[in-house]
């Protein structure tokens, strides 16, 4: 039986091998802005699970193969932080920020450049591979090396290594290659605290002073979706920026996609045998049929049946890696009572585990907006999983606002609107409507909220 052996694979994307993640990466089309050298600014924001990590990795391995000759820096955010550059004064003013976000990422370009230095001839380049020998980025070159076992001989007469005065002036003198700067999760530990919203708006005007000043830089960036409009909010000056920032989005299309990637994968690891691709096949109908070699291909859903892969979809609240765990929890439910396939009822044997996991996720993610989130989520035990709009707001203001006062995003929330809006925009309320062919699922994303 394949499910048994089946592995939908890591939850997440970073963490795989290359030739894994090229193996089931889905490239939407709004990714090839991203290898674009004309967009030289490209920033993803996305809730989490939904794959800006899994971009950054997938961009690191296409670049190279797209531009060969171009140098490519991926790092964390952790890793550009003040404490990774040693660097102590104190920053007073938001020019002092903007000033050291690009001392921070000029150095982080020479400290590259300089591993790529075989042979320092010019000042310059003697001065980037010292600086990152001393900052322990780079082995010390034959020269280096040299000087350093015999100073004791050489005492007084010791060439002096000079340290960088101007991180930026010197990448500008450089004959630099095409260099792309990847950093991912720059808003990890983010608190909404005004020394942090002044620190992550500074880090953009930076980019925008770097690109200005510097030909051949090309910046991409990943941040959580609800941490943008906070900054934005917090610097006006950030209106600028918003040409450069695109969601990251999960259609039915995509799912159906991601889905057969991961099966297709495993085809060739287990291995099991595809269906055959006939010209009488669309795309989407074959992707459909190799779902079929997992889940059943139809579940009821309301008052009619639907694709496994859409409702996996609205399930996971179109987030790759909940639809990932989704799948493994319902998968290992399905294996225990011997199902060939998974079904709609491995998929409901599962949603309190699966549901008290994505409550905690919600949590975690969302804390930072209002404090009190865990207790807005937790206000709805017990109560009808469907709602009208009047039987949602007298919910909220009997179990939530008559007990307590709810601040979000700074702001006391003054009516059960509020609270409500909130909830659907971080994805713990979904909105559906009736029709003739059933019931559809919105998220916040999906249309436009008017108040």
């Amino acid at each position: 039986m394949i499910l048994e052996e089946f592995d939908f694979g890591n939850e997440a994307g970073d963490d795989v091998p290359p030739e894994e993640l090229s193996a089931y990466f889905v490239e939407q089309s709004m990714f090839k802005k991203f290898t674009n050298q004309s967009n030289r600014l490209c920033v993803a924001t996305a809730k989490k699970g939904v794959g800006k990590s899994a971009l950054l990795q997938w961009l690191k391995i296409s670049l190279p193969k797209k531009h060969p000759d171009d140098l490519v820096i991926k790092v964390r955010g952790s890793e550009v932080t003040r404490d990774a550059f040693k660097l102590i004064n104190t920053l007073e003013n938001p020019n002092d920020y903007i000033r050291d976000w690009m001392i921070r990422l000029c150095a982080l370009v020479n400290r590259e450049i300089a591993k790529t230095i075989d042979f320092a001839i010019t000042d310059d380049q003697i001065t980037i591979i010292e600086s990152a020998e001393l900052d322990g980025f780079k082995s010390k070159n034959l020269v280096g090396c040299l000087i350093s076992r015999f100073e004791d001989i050489l005492g007084k007469g010791k060439p002096k290594k000079q340290g960088i005065i101007d991180q930026l002036e010197i990448l500008k003198r450089l004959d630099n290659p095409q260099v792309w700067i990847l950093i991912d999760d720059l808003d990890a530990t983010f608190q909404n605290t005004d020394k942090e919203c002044l620190s992550l708006s500074t880090f953009f005007s930076a980019c925008r002073y770097i690109l200005q000043d510097i030909s051949g830089i090309n910046i991409r960036i990943t941040m959580r979706s609800d941490v943008w409009p906070t900054i934005r909010r917090y610097d006006e000056s950030l209106d600028k920026l918003e040409q450069y920032v695109e969601e990251i989005s999960w259609s039915e299309k995509d799912f159906r996609k991601l889905l057969y990637r991961r099966i297709e994968a495993q085809s060739k690891e287990i291995p099991f045998e595809l269906p055959d691709k006939t010209s009488y096949f669309t795309d989407e109908q074959y992707e459909e049929k190799v779902i079929a070699l997992i889940f059943i291909p139809k579940v009821p859903w309301g008052d009619k049946e639907v694709y496994s892969y859409k409702v996996v979809h609205t399930l996971s609240y179109h987030r790759p890696r909940w639809a990932v765990q989704l799948s493994k929890l319902a998968q290992k439910n399905a294996c225990y009572r011997r199902h060939e396939f998974i079904t709609k009822e491995d998929i409901d044997d599962v949603w309190g585990e699966y549901g008290s996991k994505r409550i905690a996720d919600l949590v975690a993610e969302h804390k930072h907006q209002c404090k009190n989130v865990e207790e807005l989520v937790n206000g709805f035990r017990g109560e009808d999983r469907l709602m009208n709009r009047d039987e949602l707001f007298i919910c909220i203001n009997n179990k939530i606002m008559n007990h307590m006062s709810v601040f979000i995003d700074d702001s006391k929330a003054t009516s059960p609107r509020e609270v409500a809006r909130f909830l659907y925009r971080i994805g713990f309320l979904v909105a559906r409507s009736e029709d003739d062919s059933g019931y559809h699922h919105y998220n916040y994303s999906d249309i436009v909220v008017v108040n």
